[in-house]
């Protein structure tokens, strides 16, 4: 299991990943390969529709190369817990639907025009389609994981898409405010992006009982740890050329009016980029390319960077530190 939130993601690393990295990846991907190539077939008949575009919009993200972080650690969790469960697989993607849910309602509401490097669905098929796709894909969900008949698994999945939405609306409401509030910035990077990662870990509530709070924590670990190193990605920090290496434009975020932790931990530390900032947020968005630019320019030269990154690495290591508490397989009943 991962020691290290830019082992699986990368997204914090300045450069290309390094050899022992990408052998580590292949590594855990070798471990469920099998799985995996089920989950994806499994993706493939969840997003199936006799409405054609739903599929064309759903897949045009789906299977636009995205990482598939959160099948990959249902399934490496499942393993790590002894989770023989069929279902196991279901859970695994409907882990990728639901997050492909969340960024086709996500490229709405942010007016995005580009995604994993491709043009967003909604600059393909429209809002609207893009919107009632997403719609689709969280139905589909709540359908999946409800025909196993695992109510737990249920239970759990509605708090988590209920928790996300919540995260979403708190960001979307927060943007562009004055407060410096890291308190606020953790809430909505927990029930916006770690609370799904964390049921992911959980193998949605198919693991045993008594790994379920392991698995949990260490889900909502390293999903603080990934948010943050997609935080720095917006600040250019791996060696992109553009949106067809990461997907994302240098500034996106801050453009649209995002506090992230690198710019919360910059205008923390000086008081006249605070009141630059909330000034380039009055007047937005979209903010102006030469403000997010020099904004940008400022942030990278302060301790923001360094600090942030610190902090991500240690959720990394608390998200290791929970798998200690696993039993090892060879003391697990199957």
């Amino acid at each position: 299991m991962p020691h290290s939130a830019t082992e699986l993601s990368t997204p914090a690393r300045p450069a290309a990943p390094s050899n022992t990295q990408a052998a580590f990846l292949a590594s855990c991907i070798g471990m469920v390969a099998e799985d995996l190539a089920a989950a994806e077939s499994r993706l493939q008949t969840l997003m199936h529709s006799d409405i054609t575009v739903i599929p064309d919009a759903a897949g045009h993200l789906a299977f636009a190369g995205g990482k598939r972080l959160r099948p990959l650690l249902a399934l490496l969790c499942a393993q790590a817990a002894g989770v023989t469960d069929p279902d196991r697989i279901t859970v695994a993607a409907v882990g990728e639907l639901l997050h492909t849910a969340t960024l086709l309602h996500d490229d709405v509401i942010d007016e995005g025009e580009f995604r994993r490097g491709r043009p967003c669905p909604r600059i393909v098929h429209g809002n609207g389609i893009s919107v009632l796709t997403g719609d689709f894909c969280l139905s589909r969900s709540l359908q999946a994981v409800a025909n196993t008949g695992h109510i737990d698994a249920v239970q759990s999945m509605a708090n988590t898409v209920m928790r996300m939405a919540e995260g979403e609306v708190a960001q979307l409401y927060g943007a562009g405010g004055a407060a410096l509030d890291r308190d606020h910035y953790n809430m909505i990077i927990e029930r916006k992006t770690a609370t799904l990662i964390a049921w992911c870990s959980q193998v949605g509530c198919l693991a045993r009982p008594e790994d379920r709070e392991p698995l949990r924590k260490f889900g909502m670990e390293l999903g603080y740890a990934f948010q943050i190193a997609d935080d720095l990605l917006d600040y250019g920090i791996r060696n992109a050329s553009g949106p067809g290496e990461t997907g994302k434009n240098p500034g996106q975020d801050l453009r649209e009016g995002k506090w992230t932790l690198p710019l919360l931990l910059a205008c923390e530390a000086d008081t006249q980029l605070h009141a630059d900032v909330l000034e380039a947020f009055d007047a937005g968005p979209p903010m102006a390319e030469a403000t997010a630019s020099d904004i940008v320019r400022r942030v990278l030269a302060s301790d923001g960077v360094t600090e942030a990154r610190a902090i991500a690495n240690r959720h990394a290591d608390a998200a290791a530190e929970a798998l200690s508490a696993l039993p090892p397989l060879s003391l697990i009943h199957i």
